[in-house]
């Protein structure tokens, strides 16, 4: 396969036009090996110069970061890390909501079984709390598929309810609690209500009696419903995937770039119907189907 036949796969992809690419999607999974470095530094230039990329109006990122997580490329990993962690105008211009949507499946993925990468990621408060909430999640995912153990994750996030972890007012610590949940808090409640006593935790996200309720449930219990979830999310049909987003119905261009799964599915933390914030749900609100 010729090197120009990649760089026209690429340049079909990088054109906006609401049509899915089913039949070029085909080709480049076929053409992995060569691909795949042509994919990777279209992330690499996005984290060295968003804005440009921004301004140009590209739209390969998309393609590019579906096919390397269903590839599981683990080179893959650390590009789509600098690639996401933009401040959080740049996330919207160049993302839309496949920062909560997408980039926790992006991560899982890509990770090849190793999360000190995304451990990383949860503790930079320098990244947008949508990133490091993404990393949370993927982590989460890890636990349901059997890639890390849970106590590992439970030890870490209990870890992070120290007040220092982010700014004050953030929704970090209320995504934490909705994680510690979904892997059975039972052995988590006293830190989770000194939490709430801090008020790190706001009930508007996730009340402290729903966690209780959580807490009286059977570990298995749980674990299967996180499981479900991530099954749910992470896609077994690439095509049924990305043909969903929003950006693909007809119509003038998205403006910024849509790429969500369902606002239903954003608006939900997991099955159990935890709310998003009232911020997450303002700036989602733009890249609704």
């Amino acid at each position: 396969m010729s090197k120009n036949r990649i760089e026209e796969l690429i340049e079909i992809f990088d054109r906006f036009d609401n049509d899915y690419k089913r039949e070029e999607m085909d080709e480049a999974i076929t053409l992995r090996e060569e691909i795949t470095p042509h994919l990777i530094r279209i992330l690499e230039s996005i984290a060295d110069d968003p804005e440009k990329y921004a301004e140009e109006k590209h739209y390969a990122n998309v393609y590019a970061v579906v096919l390397l997580a269903h590839f599981q490329e683990p080179a893959a990993h650390l590009p789509i890390i600098r690639a996401f962690a933009l401040p959080r105008k740049q996330q919207e211009e160049l993302w839309g909501d496949m920062v909560t949507a997408t980039l926790p499946v992006l991560l899982f993925q890509t990770c090849n079984g190793r999360f000190d990468a995304i451990k990383e990621l949860v503790l930079n408060r320098k990244i947008d709390v949508y990133v490091r909430n993404a990393a949370v999640e993927a982590m989460t995912y890890g636990v349901a598929r059997g890639m890390i153990e849970r106590q590992e994750v439970v030890n870490f996030l209990r870890g992070l309810f120290t007040g220092g972890e982010a700014e004050e007012g953030s929704y970090f610590w209320s995504d934490i609690a909705c994680a510690l949940a979904d892997l059975h808090p039972l052995e988590s409640m006293e830190t989770i209500r000194q939490a709430y006593a801090k008020g790190l935790i706001y009930p508007g996200v996730v009340g402290l009696e729903e966690i209780e309720k959580d807490a009286r449930r059977g570990q298995e219990e749980m674990l299967l419903r996180l499981r479900k979830e991530a099954d749910r999310r992470i896609p077994g049909d690439i095509h049924g995937y990305l043909s969903w987003f929003a950006s693909f119905r007809k119509g003038p261009p998205p403006e910024p770039l849509q790429v969500n799964h369902t606002a239903k599915a954003q608006q939900k933390k997991n099955k159990k119907n935890r709310s998003k914030s009232k911020l997450a749900k303002k700036t989602r609100k733009k890249n609704r189907r």
